[in-house]
């Protein structure tokens, strides 16, 4: 098999399936081999995992799904509350998996694991992970959730729309009460009381996931009801040993991620399991590892497809006889402003995520959604790596995975080449050209086409019929085969913010290019913060407060 046909094997290919070859493939794999235009639309990568976490997946592949009626297991099931068992019950070949007694308690208990130490490797050296931004997230079990709708699946999860949210308890064990110095100015006693009596007022985040789960009126550009989505594993990857750590422990990170981000543009994480990835070897572990976010009502590529194109062959059809006047000019700039509003959005969380070295590596329409309100969420960040300066070579790369959509991949990364965060510029600028032209990148490519023609010959889609000069210009360079001649994201969002300003009908709130603060109605706010207790207060923003309670950081 040629280098990089790799790239559109199933999620669970690693490169230790083909030692034996040396290439990158192998024989066995064959049978999943597709070349077709769908296959470049499929997310994969291969997975360069900590020996001790290989050998512990390995280990997995080895036994399976183990039964063990020794003692081990019958400690998992009084751990579980379930008692002792009748006889021989322990090894029945047709115990329910999702059985308290389950005899692969065993198997979740080394997910669990794997899980745990792909998080503490991630945040060892993080500057991002944080586990003090746990607070603001509300820690739940699955049976509080009632599960509705279908409303989208990826390679590895299923994304289900939550229709009831019914907490039983708190279980955030955090203080909120603010401690003040002696002499701090504008504290008296009665304010003292005052804020604390606030503080202790402020809402839980799992109230918030229980009252708001549902919106009052259909208020929004989407006109939808409820407010939640919850993700897991799909049932064929919890009974595949191999993926089901890897599927567990990439949700794992990427939730821990969601929840140390903050971005008007990115998806919001409101809820975590109780109890961590111990919630695997509890009684109520038959969908592991969840996260319940915000739901999102449509992608970018059902947006560009199923509203845009639509509606832009309307406009060609009527101007098809003649000049457009200067009437018509201004509406297709509006149109294109609309679009250009978007990808100025996208590239906003982009520019966030790469001021704090976070590459994304999964750049694509599907993985863009848009929420009520109408504006672009970043979701799915199950490939993001956050990059150390140790790890970078001297040509400022770094020795990282095959990860990605191979129609929207950079083709260093295509090849298995080191590569940087222009890999993300690149991705951001197929895009670009797939919102302007409303047409698919590299149609009715295989998979054998674009790595020959794209990845090494250096071919881009025409930019036949991309009038605006700025954006032809800014796409060119963004898809440069040299990752070096890439503009950062923080020049593409500057290029993007004037030219969305200049298209723009009428002044443009500052609101809409600051991309500084959410617009979420419901976000839990501790008033253990400097400026909430100001502004409660209204201190002056000299005055002083000593330390808060940090035992949780």
């Amino acid at each position: 098999m040629r280098i990089g046909e790799a790239s559109i094997m199933p999620e669970s290919f690693t490169d230790d399936d083909c030692k034996s070859s040396g290439a990158v493939g192998s024989t066995r794999h064959l049978s999943h081999l597709t070349v077709d235009d769908e296959a470049l639309d499929e997310t994969s990568r291969t997975h360069h995992e900590p020996k001790e976490i290989q050998d512990s997946i390995e280990s997995i592949v080895e036994e399976g799904l183990p039964g063990d009626d020794g003692e081990q297991l019958q400690k998992d099931k009084e751990d579980n509350g379930v008692g002792k068992p009748s006889s021989g019950s322990s090894s029945s070949p047709s115990m329910s998996r999702n059985d308290p007694a389950d005899p692969n308690l065993r198997l979740h208990r080394k997910v669990a694991e794997i899980a745990a130490n792909a998080y503490k490797r991630a945040s060892a050296q993080s500057q991002v992970l944080s586990r003090s931004k746990l607070e603001d997230v509300g820690l739940v079990q699955f049976k509080e959730l009632e599960i509705g709708e279908f409303l989208g699946k990826g390679s590895f999860s299923n994304v289900h729309e939550i229709t009831k949210v019914t907490c039983c308890r708190a279980t955030t064990g955090v203080e909120h009460t603010v401690k003040f110095a002696d002499d701090t100015p504008n504290i008296t006693e009665g304010n003292r009381l005052t804020i604390n009596a606030l503080s202790k007022m402020v809402s839980d985040p799992r109230e918030l996931l229980t009252d708001h789960y549902q919106r009052e009126d259909n208020a929004g550009e989407n006109g939808g009801t409820y407010r939640y989505a919850v993700k897991f594993l799909k049932e064929e990857i919890r009974s595949t040993p191999q993926k089901y750590a890897i599927g567990t422990a990439d949700l794992v990170v990427e939730g821990m991620f969601l929840a140390s981000l903050s971005h008007p543009n990115i998806i919001k994480v409101r809820g975590l399991p109780e109890g961590g990835v111990k919630s695997l070897t509890s009684v109520h572990r038959k969908y592991g590892y969840f996260l319940v976010l915000d739901r999102l009502f449509d992608t970018l590529s059902e947006r560009i497809y199923k509203k845009w194109q639509k509606e832009h062959r309307i406009e060609v059809t009527r101007n098809l006889f003649g000049r457009m006047n200067k009437e018509e000019k201004d509406a297709r700039n509006r149109d294109l402003a609309v679009r250009l509003k978007v990808a100025f959005d996208v590239c906003a969380a982009l520019k966030f995520l790469h001021g704090k070295s976070i590459i994304y590596r999964d750049l694509k329409p599907e993985n863009l959604g848009f929420d009520i309100r109408g504006d672009i969420k970043l979701f799915d960040l199950g490939l993001v790596k956050e990059l150390h300066p140790s790890d970078r070579d001297k040509r400022g790369n770094y020795k990282l995975s095959m990860a990605g959509t191979p129609r929207y991949m950079a083709p260093e990364c295509g090849m298995y080449q080191p590569y940087n965060l222009s890999a993300d510029t690149y991705s951001l600028s197929m895009i670009l050209w797939e919102i302007v032209t409303l047409n698919k990148p590299l149609k009715d490519f295989t998979y054998s086409r674009l790595k020959n023609e794209v990845f090494i010959d250096g071919f881009r889609p025409s930019m036949k019929g991309i009038f605006n000069k700025r954006i032809r210009a800014l796409i060119n360079s963004g898809w440069s085969q040299n990752p070096s001649k890439r503009p950062s994201m923080d020049l593409v969002y500057g290029e993007l913010r004037e030219e969305y300003m200049r298209l723009a009908p009428g002044a443009v709130p500052e609101a809409q290019t600051s991309h500084n603060r959410r617009r979420s109605t419901f976000v839990s706010k501790r008033a253990t913060g400097l400026l909430s207790i100001r502004h409660l207060m209204k201190l002056d923003s000299t005055d002083s407060l000593i330390k808060e309670d940090s035992k949780d950081e």
